[in-house]
């Protein structure tokens, strides 16, 4: 087709979200990254209570990458969300799954309202036992409202087609189908690319993965319920020694 694709990305500066911009950029695509800000990532804690400034990592790929980022704030929406998860919370108080409907929902109201063709996100089947389980990947699809929208460049090849695939906006045969937790396929899509700099996979950024910091969320609960619950109280949780007298 003539028509060149327009696809919003879900960049978080992690590995494999990086690599979905590589691939769609490969396929000449235009590319609008979207870097969700939930307020509970550590860099962001950093920078609004302890004043320690750092280049997001999404930025720096993004800028690599050559591509637009736009960040956008889920503050507003997060707590009750956080509180009340449809799917849970994992090993620590994680509601991967909400969180990241959360954004696919939101991407979906600016593809929509910007007239985007799709939504691509980093995602590998079966890496996440949280968010990226087979049963998982089709949650996120209905509950977002993003049916044939949602490509997943990394594990395409194993997933349903999608309409832009359909559609001839992007060639599936150069997409890829990676399963698993190891990462050793995406190491070396790395180096293909150029990709050097990248954080530690699996999580890392998000303070509410860390178990100590469940610890100390379910003890002020105790004490308080969850009535007491905004976001710097949060933020504060993430940071500190924490002593109850």
């Amino acid at each position: 087709m003539n028509k060149k694709a327009k696809a919003i990305l879900l960049l978080s500066g992690g590995l494999d979200s990086s690599l979905a911009g590589a691939i769609l950029k490969r396929e000449n695509i235009d590319v609008l990254a979207i870097r969700f800000i939930t307020g509970l990532e550590y860099a962001v804690i950093k920078e609004e209570l302890m004043e320690i400034y750092n280049n997001d990592p999404a930025k720096k790929i993004a800028d690599f990458l050559n591509i637009p980022i736009r960040f956008v704030s889920l503050k507003d929406k997060y707590i009750d969300m956080f509180l009340n998860p449809k799917y849970g919370y994992g090993s620590a108080v994680n509601p991967c799954l909400d969180c990241h409907i959360l954004m696919l929902k939101t991407a979906k109201e600016i593809m929509e309202k910007e007239g985007f063709d799709f939504v691509a996100t980093g995602e590998v089947k079966g890496q996440r036992p949280m968010s990226q389980k087979p049963q998982d990947l089709i949650n996120a699809i209905k509950e977002s409202g993003l049916e044939g929208r949602l490509l997943r460049p990394l594990s395409a090849k194993l997933l349903p087609i999608t309409i832009p695939e359909k559609e001839g906006l992007i060639n599936r045969e150069n997409l890829f189908g990676i399963y698993g937790r190891a990462r050793h396929i995406q190491m070396e899509l790395a180096k293909e690319f150029g990709i050097k700099d990248y954080p530690i996979p699996a999580g890392s950024g998000c303070s509410i993965v860390d178990k100590s910091y469940a610890k100390r969320y379910k003890e002020l609960v105790e004490h308080n319920t969850t009535k007491i619950i905004n976001m710097e109280l949060m933020q504060y949780l993430a940071i500190g020694r924490h002593i109850r007298i």
